[in-house]
This record gives C-alpha cells, structure tokens and sequence, in this order.
C-alpha cells in the first residue's frame, strides 16, 4: 500500500472541516471542545488547566485537550489538529504572541470559533477569534510598581535600583508586565531597572540565571527583586540561599500560588500580585454563549487582587494551588 501524505491528508481534512454545519448542536454532549495549553510550567498552570475543564464538562461538553510542553510549534500543530478533526470550537493559551495569524485563518476557514485564555496574540485581524479570556497583564504590572514607589516613598535614598525577572520573550505577559511596572514605577525618576534576565517563567531557568548574576556580581547595589511569575521567583530565593546569601532585597512577584503566600506570611517576600487561574466558569459561560447565540465582549477579564506586607496576611484565604 502506498503511503499517504501526511500534508495532503490534513488539507483534506482542512477541505471536509471547511463544509462542516454552521449551526451549533443544541446538546452540549455533541458539542466538542478542543482545548490548546501552553505547558505545565507551574502549578498555576495545572489549577488553570483543571478549572477549564472541570467547567465544561460539568456543563457535559465533550473535551479534547492537548499540551504543547511549552513548544510554539508543537502548539501551532496542536490547534491544526483540531481543526483537522473538526471540532466545534478551540480554546487556545497560546505560548508566544506571534505567528498565530495562518493557523487561525485555517479555523475561520473551517467555521471554528477561537476562544483565547490567558495570554493574548499580536494581530489585527479581531475576526479571527471571539474574545480574549484573561488578567489585564499591564496592571498586574502597574500594581507590582505601585507597591515599589509606595514602599519607598518616605525613604530617602538617592538611587532605587530593580532587578527584572522576565518570563518568555515574545509573550504578552512578559511585554505587558514589564511596560506596566516600568511606567508606574517612572513616576520616581530615583527608581531603575538596571539588571535584566529571562527565566521563561520556569523555576530551575530562573535560579541558574539568577545564580549566574550572583556569581558577575550584578546583584550589588540592588534593592527590589521583580519577578514576572511565583516560579521565576522562586528559583531566585532558591539561588539566593544556595549562595548563602541575605534576602535583604524587597521582593515583588506576580501569580499568588500558596507556595509564594506562605512566603509573604513568613515576611520573605513583600508584594505578590495575584493572576487567577480560576478562569473555567467564564470560558464555560462565553462558549455556552456562542452556542446560544449571544452577543460576546471583545474582552473578558479575570478579577486579580494584590496581598502585600501592609495587609492583615492572617485574612488572605487559603491557596490550594
């Protein structure tokens, strides 16, 4: 028998998909949801993962989730999967935010809705998906700065200098994180980013470039650590102790995993701006949504909070993740 190409059997795939029914199947046990994630780079990650799909199948709809491990490409083929096999709909958290424009023209061609949780994706193109599903990346970042100016603001000292922890280069949150600490924080011509590494929001990748900064001595002279995720922060602490070395630092990071509370109810750490993973309820009522017709927003955002050493830490609720 000879072999068939593999190229050629997606694109009649792509071909059949492109005739598929347009009007949605009124049982939510024939509906089904192909579910793109970007990795298990954390727990918040797995909590965002279990919210999601716990949601839709509580509303009986049917879930093929795949997880790309952090590999944009096994991402991007991930989705012509399930455009190949015809799903209703795609909820995608993508990794990078570009390159997404081709593959999501495949959807639109197969009538297949996209969904966007979390991070968001660079394009101009508004029809190629139905709504962005996440945190306002940019305050999260604006409220990690006001924290540092507010900290400081009846310090006098000539010079602040920050330490920056960024996560994946070409991601929304890393761009949005950092444009909004770095405008709040602007407000005080004493403070500045004056160090930078890239720990792609993974824990071991944080502590080995943060350890490699200890070691070039670029930690001298810096008062805040600013880290774009708990993990990341994480490995920063973990290298800090390994080289036995004081945290005398402010530290600030973003997520709020219980890992990073305990840390700030311990007084190891000063702000922890939450991003909550508990996005299934209003992915489940946006695609119930679309299936009845209904009118949705261009953007839909999670509610996040801010728990930091001015608060009663005794309040904050328990984390189980």
């Amino acid at each position: 028998m000879k072999k068939i190409n593999l190229l050629l059997l997606i694109g009649l795939c792509l071909m059949l998909a492109g005739c598929k029914q347009e009007t949605p199947k009124e049982n939510h046990s024939e509906i089904t949801i192909g579910f793109a994630q970007a990795g298990i780079e954390s727990n918040w990650r797995k909590i965002q993962s279990k919210s999601i799909k716990e949601e839709l199948e509580k509303q009986n709809y049917q879930v093929m989730s795949r997880n790309s491990f952090s590999d944009p490409k096994q991402q991007y083929q991930d989705v012509m999967t399930f455009i190949a096999y015809q799903v209703d709909l795609i909820i995608l958290s993508p990794i990078e935010e570009f390159g997404w424009e081709p593959v999501l023209e495949e959807a639109k061609k197969a009538n297949i809705p996209v969904i966007i949780v979390d991070r968001n994706i660079a394009t101009n193109r508004s029809d190629l998906f139905l709504t962005h599903i996440g945190s306002s990346f940019k305050a999260q970042g604006g409220r990690a700065g006001l924290y540092v100016t507010n900290h400081y603001q009846k310090i006098e000292k000539e010079a602040i200098n920050v330490f920056e922890i960024k996560g994946v280069e070409n991601s929304s949150p890393t761009r949005l994180r950092h444009d909004g600490f770095a405008e709040t924080v602007g407000r005080d011509p004493r403070i500045q980013i004056t160090q930078t590494i890239t720990g792609d929001f993974i824990r071991l990748k944080a502590k080995e470039k943060f350890s490699e900064a200890i070691e070039a001595g670029k930690l001298n002279n810096i008062d805040v650590i600013y880290s774009h995720n708990d993990e990341m922060t994480l490995g920063a602490l973990d290298a800090l102790d390994e080289y036995q070395l004081e945290n005398k630092f402010v530290v600030v990071s973003i997520d709020a995993q219980k890992e990073m509370i305990d840390l700030l109810k311990q007084r190891k750490v000063n702000c922890v701006v939450e991003c909550n993973p508990f996005m299934g309820e209003l992915v489940t009522n946006t695609v119930k949504r679309y299936f009845d017709n209904k009118t949705i927003s261009e953007d839909i955002y999670v509610s996040d909070t801010v728990f930091s050493d001015q608060n009663s830490l005794s309040a904050i609720p328990p984390r189980n993740y």
